[in-house]
């Protein structure tokens, strides 16, 4: 691996590593949001008083919501495996899941979701892809004519 890509690679491992726990947490509550809410409404003991608020807001939200929360944490592991190789598309894969990803639960839940630290962490992560891709010339006008020409 040249030297000039590790950077890179770090921030996709922790990017695919969040985008999964995503898809899967998310999918999770897709399938399963039901059934906990009967277990729940049968026995509210079990979860501790603290999180009964917690408890309720997660269950009001449509199953929808987890559904389409699942496909843009796939969307973005999508987008970060298309940037290990290079691909400019995989850029905007991922910018386009992250930034759904903070546009959703405003939608859903309203503006109490969402808080500065994940408008600061997205852009930072968007502008260090950016930055890291343009460097490695993924962003280079030459290399989409070099790549047209050779699959000519």
């Amino acid at each position: 691996m040249r030297k000039s890509k590790i950077g890179l690679c770090i921030l996709l491992v922790m990017s695919i590593v969040y985008g999964a726990m995503m898809f899967f947490g998310s999918l999770s509550m897709a399938v399963a949001l039901p059934m906990l809410d009967a277990i729940y409404s049968a026995n509210p003991t079990m979860i501790p008083p603290e999180m009964h608020t917690a408890w309720e807001r997660m269950s009001s939200l449509p199953r929808a919501f987890y559904a389409v929360m699942a496909l843009l944490g796939a969307l973005s592991v999508t987008g970060c495996v298309l940037m290990w190789n290079l691909r400019k598309s995989g850029y905007h894969f991922y910018a386009i899941a992250q930034l759904l990803m903070l546009v959703l639960p405003l939608l859903f839940i309203g503006k109490g979701f969402l808080g500065p630290g994940d408008i600061m962490f997205t852009a930072l992560f968007l502008f260090v892809y950016y930055f890291q891709l343009k460097r490695l010339g993924v962003f280079d006008p030459q290399e989409e004519v070099n790549e047209t020409e050779n699959n000519d």
